[in-house]
């Protein structure tokens, strides 16, 4: 098949759509696929997309992780068109270019909703009333997250109940080869002053004005309130909020808080076995957290919050523990349970996690499951196309 990937991110801007986008695009060469990435250009060292061709424009005009890239509503010559939802100005360009008489088939990767604070807010909540609703409707498969995940979105909901074959659950991938257990053989917690003795836990994000819904604040408040010494936070993430989440932390927790900044993603695994527990604070509209099964892949057990996203990832009190969104006296005892477990318990926790990633979100089941969503695709578009 010819495939064109359309992301408004893409290594080295390591988002969860880019990321996706990337193992796709990867393994999919590799099957033997023409593969095409249309993507905005971003600073820092490009990983290898292997045979996959990546054309990275200069958009003309950028908002945030919105790029205004005018090539993407000529895009001609493909089987299927695999658009990562959100993709401000790249969805009304495909719209555009889907009215074209002889169009692609079209796939998107729903990943989460636009939810701004501020000033955004009623700017993207606009949008969603319109562009995705246009989208999905266009779109010959939609693939979400988990269904729990399409019963939270309006739309999404809407297109389960009157198309239901259009809808199919894809979660995101994780690279169990890279992602494994094993030993601090790399010293971070040599390099950061991180005592041996000391319960770490990890939180990773991208700490931006798009991302404010990570909540770090409510991390490092509900380790802070533990008031116990043994507790250390390890942050992996860079972006414009980092200096002020750095102030915070140090004001809650003193040389307790260690920040690495904005960590390449072959690097994650390394801080990953140097910790005992991810924790994932975050709150709508995140979708699903690909970092928590890249964490459990590596064998930690997670605290994550309570939504569609994540309770299809973590099982509570088997793979880790989940906290209603917002409850920081939740999120407290839940780190508190996690030095309660042990070293041997928490173990046994991040074994099962391991062990459902292996089952569940490797990637080559997942890339020969999307190959048969694009086959269906590309059936349903032929027959609704007009003669």
């Amino acid at each position: 098949m010819k495939i064109a990937h359309l992301t408004a991110t893409f290594p080295p801007n390591w988002t969860g759509a880019g990321n996706t986008c990337l193992n796709f695009a990867r393994r999919q060469a590799a099957a033997g696929h023409e593969v095409e990435v249309f993507t905005a250009s971003a600073p820092g060292e490009a990983p290898d997309a292997g045979g996959a061709v990546v054309h990275r424009y200069r958009p003309r005009v950028a908002i945030g992780n919105a790029p205004l890239i005018p090539a993407i509503a000529r895009i001609d010559g493909v089987d299927v068109i695999h658009l990562h939802y959100p993709f401000i100005f790249g969805v009304e360009l495909t719209l555009a270019g889907g009215l074209r008489h002889r169009d692609p088939a079209l796939v998107v990767s729903y990943k989460n909703q636009l939810v701004g604070k501020g000033a955004r807010r009623p700017l993207f909540w606009g949008y969603e009333q319109l562009w995705p609703r246009l989208l999905v409707h266009r779109a010959d498969r939609v693939c979400v997250l988990s269904s729990e995940h399409a019963e939270s979105v309006p739309y999404l909901r809407s297109l389960s109940r009157h198309a239901p074959e259009k809808v199919v659950e894809m979660p995101n991938g994780v690279d169990i080869d890279l992602f494994s257990p094993g030993p601090d053989s790399a010293g971070v917690r040599e390099r950061f002053g991180i005592p041996e003795d000391a319960v770490v836990a990890l939180f990773a994000a991208t700490l931006d004005r798009a991302h404010h819904f990570k909540r770090l604040d409510l991390a490092i408040a509900a380790i802070a309130a533990c008031n116990d010494e043994r507790l250390h936070l390890l942050v992996a993430g860079g972006g414009e909020l980092l200096d002020s989440y750095r102030r915070s932390a140090a004001a809650a927790l003193g040389d307790r808080a260690h920040f690495a900044g904005a960590v390449p993603h072959g690097e994650l695994p390394a801080l990953m076995r140097a910790t005992d527990f991810i924790i994932l604070t975050t709150e709508p509209p995140e979708s699903f957290g690909i970092v928590l099964i890249e964490a459990m892949a590596c064998g930690l057990p997670a605290i994550a919050t309570d939504y569609p996203g994540a309770s299809a990832v973590v099982d509570a009190d088997e793979t880790g523990l989940l906290v209603p969104i917002g409850d920081l006296d939740a999120a407290r005892r839940a780190v508190a349970r996690m030095l309660e477990l042990g070293e041997e318990g928490r173990r046994r926790m991040g074994a099962a996690g391991h062990a459902k990633c292996e089952r569940t979100w490797a990637w080559p089941r997942l890339v020969e499951r999307m190959e048969g969503v694009y086959e269906a695709a590309i059936e349903h578009h032929a027959r609704g196309r007009p003669r």
